[in-house]
């Protein structure tokens, strides 16, 4: 693999991990519902920190329809494909769940506090609001068919291949929340599958030469 595709790979889970790290979650309360309040409140405490995140978080979904290409690219199956086109609709919900929080940094600006929080409980409630979580959905099973394409292509070890696959998909749907070491857990999840794929796939290591002598492999 060509290392501008690899660093696709490395660099969309590795923004991923800084965007979550400085992104506020939307947190819950005790009834798993969103704690409106209690995001607001936090995101008027670290709005510049917040948006900084966001902004990283936009970078990195574009990022990551680059690498789903480059996973694409390294196994050159119909499946690969397949599971690329659902990534790339996964990286447009990550694409938006960072403009809602850009939004979202805005109406915490807001001195009334109250009708802001039922403007976003509204909107978290309208229906084509769940257009965005099922591309993250989407997502989340567009990894883990690359993975499986990369499991059956045997061009990486089998234990990347799942960490990839079980890293990508929980970067989908951990992006919203709830908690900050499940969002950030996710990426960092990612990061070490992609990575792994990434030095396997430019740096090959040749199986058959394991155990002969080193006049020998250069021979061959």
């Amino acid at each position: 693999m060509k290392p501008s595709m690899a660093i696709y790979l490395v660099s969309a889970p590795l923004v991923a991990v800084a965007a979550r790290a400085l992104m506020t979650p939307q947190y819950q309360d005790r009834a798993d519902k969103l704690d409106t309040t209690r995001y607001l409140g936090a995101l008027a405490e670290a709005g510049t920190r917040n948006d900084i995140g966001a902004m990283l978080g936009l970078l990195g979904a574009v990022l990551y329809v680059g690498a789903a290409l480059a996973l694409a690219r390294i196994v050159r199956t119909r499946s690969a494909r397949i599971g690329a086109a659902l990534t790339i609709a996964g990286a447009f919900g990550l694409w938006t769940n960072s403009v809602f929080v850009l939004l979202v940094g805005r109406l915490a600006e807001e001195q009334d506090r109250q009708a802001t929080v039922a403007l976003l409980d509204r909107v978290n409630s309208a229906p084509v609001f769940a257009v965005f979580f099922l591309a993250l959905i989407i997502g989340a099973v567009g990894s883990v068919v690359l993975a499986v394409a990369l499991y059956r292509s045997r061009l990486v070890s089998r234990a990347a291949a799942v960490t990839a696959g079980v890293g990508g998909a929980s970067l989908m749907i951990t992006a919203p929340g709830p908690l900050l070491s499940f969002v950030l857990g996710g990426a960092v999840l990612a990061l070490v599958g992609l990575t792994w794929v990434a030095a396997s796939t430019t740096f090959p290591y040749d199986r058959s030469a394991r155990g002969r002598a080193p006049a020998e492999r250069r021979v061959s």
